[in-house]
């Protein structure tokens, strides 16, 4: 992978559970509490390294987040989207919470052991059939199509976890800045009837967003940059 950036985390962390999932016109958005989750939930990739841990590798371009999901029985569940097509994924680095609790403020409270995920994996199935991020639906952000893993769809969850689920339109940063996007809440439930009436969630542009120059991972202050050998 060359340069990737290691976050200074406690040893059962998992990228994508210390915030939570936000439903927008461009699908799930995750909104981290993290000082780094601006950059490395919406840019690059994650992937697990046995020396290292997990390790995010630098990318160029925004998305509201690159995951893949699960779902069945009560379960709903995702994964950070590897950064190789080829990469077999192990049952660790599911994050899975009960479909009651996919609204929750914290769900680092409510995620499950990772030790569970054996058995959650086996009753679950991947949501379109796929982990490729290129074969998913589109979002368009300003002049550029970007392709993500929709997830699970807004209403085919029960009205009171509906109700639970922050919503809000999301305006990506601007061209060349590495930045928190803008999350407009006065128009979540409008946003929220568009997808109960079946409309996509990726369908409007948003505004002067756009892909964003590269930055390399030592951008990132306060842990380690490494070069796995």
């Amino acid at each position: 992978f060359g340069d990737v950036w290691v976050p200074s985390v406690r040893t059962e962390w998992r990228p994508y559970t210390e915030g939570r999932w936000v439903w927008t016109d461009d699908g799930w958005y995750w909104q981290s509490t993290e000082p780094f989750g601006d950059v490395v939930y919406h840019y690059g990739r994650w992937a697990y390294d046995p020396d290292f841990g997990w390790v995010w590798i630098a990318g160029d371009q925004w998305a509201p987040a690159w995951v893949v999901w699960r779902q069945g029985g009560n379960d709903v569940g995702w994964a950070p989207a590897p950064p190789d097509v080829d990469v077999a994924f192990d049952d660790a680095w599911w994050c899975f919470v009960p479909m009651a609790a996919i609204g929750a403020v914290d769900l680092v409270r409510v995620v499950r052991p990772a030790t569970e995920n054996v058995v959650i994996v086996r009753n679950t199935t991947i949501i379109n059939q796929t982990v490729v991020v290129n074969n998913a639906p589109h979002v368009r952000i300003g002049n550029q199509v970007v392709s993500i893993n929709a997830g699970p769809r807004l209403q085919q969850f029960p009205k009171p976890v509906i109700e639970s689920i922050r919503a809000a339109r999301v305006v990506p940063p601007r061209k060349g800045v590495f930045a928190s996007a803008r999350l407009d809440a006065s128009r979540g439930a409008e946003i929220k009837r568009l997808a109960s009436n079946g409309m996509p969630a990726a369908t409007a542009a948003n505004g002067n967003g756009q892909t964003m120059a590269g930055h390399g991972p030592k951008t990132l202050t306060g842990d380690k940059a490494i070069s796995p050998g």
